[in-house]
């Protein structure tokens, strides 16, 4: 039998069917992890068929993420913050297409990790089988020169050979050595040569802006980080930036560009690794000018040989959260003010996009749409979802397995996963 997760002394299993609940022509069913006050204790008694995830009730879960092993194994990491202020990095694998996980791995801990939206810590799994983790950590540093003082933020990565069992000490993704500054907004991505490529936001230097910075590119030769590059001098200063590895293997980073206060999303292409770049090109003309920055992102998938992006707008013409192809056809707009935080996944039936929205009983809820060739279905709602935040989703066997946190009264939020039958 696999071991949990967490260590709460309550097993909190639940039977597959009972959570099973069609919606138009989806089936939702909650597969691993019960909340406190969703326990069916009948089924627990009837039912050993699955194992829990045992949320503990003292710690606050952060940002889960999936992804799939060199192994084709389910890997889900997330961060856990205990009473005593401590926050841990964590990771597990399934063996099983998501449906019972094996013992928590600590991938670090400390008071100064890092893990929100705006810079999600990562786990990367690369073809070699080792495995990169990739986060934001203010607890050590990095020696050297002072910066502009304020608000400051290192990334840093550490790397596993053995499956994550053990992982080395964190070091700096950036070997500018200057303290006191801004390195974030990033994302993280194993590129088609098998190399990492980190993206990130950094403050400009002698800048006199409140918040001014500019677009870089660290990337892995050998494994070991390589000098940064500069990528964009002129962006959005505090929007999360995406990567995608298109059908073609190539590179894209998409952020939200800056020309006169106008931030809509632009992307720019590299198929060679990270060496050279093409000229950023602004994915849809939203016109969105706004005198500050809007905190939000875009997120992407693969599209057949195509690529969809998601983000949101406050044009004032269809302001919301919108779809789009990369090649800048726009397929729908959610125009519903509490839409936000959408995730796209392709799976070999559809591309999907998942978001949270409240529902008519101003509960926030999963809901998501499937995209083919271009044509998108009405909304589903994701049944077992209230409360549900930060979602994020993996195609696995065909069908979608889709993790995210439930928000509790007590501000420690838990987690959950379920799968979408589509």
């Amino acid at each position: 039998m696999i071991k949990l997760i967490f260590t709460l002394p309550l097993l909190l299993i639940s039977l597959w069917a009972n959570f099973a609940t069609k919606n138009a022509d989806n089936q939702a069913m909650t597969m691993c992890i019960v909340m406190p006050n969703e326990v069916d204790y009948q089924a627990i008694a009837s039912d050993n068929s699955f194992n829990a995830f045992e949320n503990d009730t003292t710690k606050a879960y952060t940002m889960p993420l999936l992804a799939k092993t060199a192994k084709g194994e389910v890997m889900l990491s997330w961060t856990e913050k205990d009473l005593q202020g401590v926050t841990s990095f964590c990771v597990a694998f399934s063996k099983d297409n998501g449906k019972t996980f094996g013992d928590k791995k600590t991938i670090y801990s400390g008071n100064g990790i890092g893990n929100s939206r705006m810079m999600r810590a990562r786990v990367l799994a690369k073809k070699d089988g080792s495995l990169v983790a990739v986060f934001i950590n203010n607890s050590a540093p990095q020696a050297g020169g002072g910066g502009r003082g304020g608000r400051s933020s290192n990334i840093v990565y550490c790397t596993s050979k053995d499956g994550g069992s053990t992982w080395t000490s964190p070091a700096a993704v950036d070997s500018d050595p200057k303290q006191g500054i801004v390195r974030g907004f990033f994302d993280a991505i194993v590129m088609s040569n098998d190399e990492i490529a980190v993206v990130y936001l950094k403050d400009v230097a002698n800048s006199t802006k409140h918040e001014e910075r500019d677009l870089r590119l660290v990337v892995t030769k050998n494994g070991e980080m390589q000098p940064e590059k500069l990528i964009d001098p002129v962006v959005c200063d505090c929007c999360p930036i995406n990567m995608l590895i298109d059908a073609d293997g190539a590179l894209n980073v998409i952020y939200r560009d800056n020309n006169d206060n106008i931030r809509d999303m632009a992307r720019m292409v590299s198929t060679d690794n990270g060496a050279t770049f093409s000229k950023p090109e602004i994915i849809h003309n939203d016109g969105w000018k706004i005198n500050g920055c809007p905190h939000s992102g875009a997120v992407s998938s693969t599209y057949g040989k195509s690529a969809l992006v998601a983000w949101f707008s406050g044009a004032e013409t269809e302001s919301g959260v919108r779809l789009a192809t990369r090649e800048g056809k726009k397929l729908f707009v959610l125009e519903d003010a509490s839409a936000k935080n959408p995730y796209l996944v392709e799976s070999p039936k559809s591309t999907v996009m998942l978001w949270e929205q409240n529902t008519e009983n101003n509960v926030s809820k999963l809901a998501y749409r499937k995209i083919n060739n271009n044509k998108v279905s009405e909304t589903i709602w994701v049944e077992g979802s209230a409360n549900a935040t930060n979602s994020v989703a993996l195609n696995v066997d065909n069908q979608v397995l889709v993790a995210y946190e439930v928000k509790q009264a007590s501000k420690k939020n838990q987690l959950k996963v379920s799968s979408l039958s589509l």
